[in-house]
């Protein structure tokens, strides 16, 4: 069975804590990354962003459901890159506060518990 890449219309844009940027499009990389790549400790919306992007993948899920769950777990784990800091392609590294992080998953409609 050939596996479909299911893309989202925004990218997200992190930076790893060794100071690699990336960009994310579609939901088969960003669970890639979440399963192979992820930073430790992994919390409560890593594993919500799995189930969610398997499903996304399964088409189960509407696949901006699973872009919002990716960019929850980037925010819970401090690596999401906000639109206002990618310019001309190049990621200036930010780590959100909890306070920062309850905020956007507030306006992403995620729960702060996972």
């Amino acid at each position: 069975m050939m596996l479909v890449s299911v893309r989202w219309r925004t990218p997200v844009m992190v930076s790893f804590a060794n100071g690699a940027a990336r960009q994310f499009d579609c939901v088969h990389d960003a669970l890639d990354c979440l399963q192979h790549e992820w930073p430790s400790p992994r919390g409560k919306r890593h594993q919500k962003a799995i189930d969610v992007l398997s499903a996304a993948l399964a088409r189960l899920v509407p696949v901006d459901d699973a872009r919002k769950a990716f960019v929850s777990a980037c925010v819970e784990s401090g690596i999401l890159v906000p639109q206002a800091l990618q310019k001309g392609g190049k990621a200036r590294k930010m780590k959100a506060s909890s306070n920062e992080a309850g905020k956007l998953s507030g306006r992403l409609g995620m729960e702060a518990s996972g």
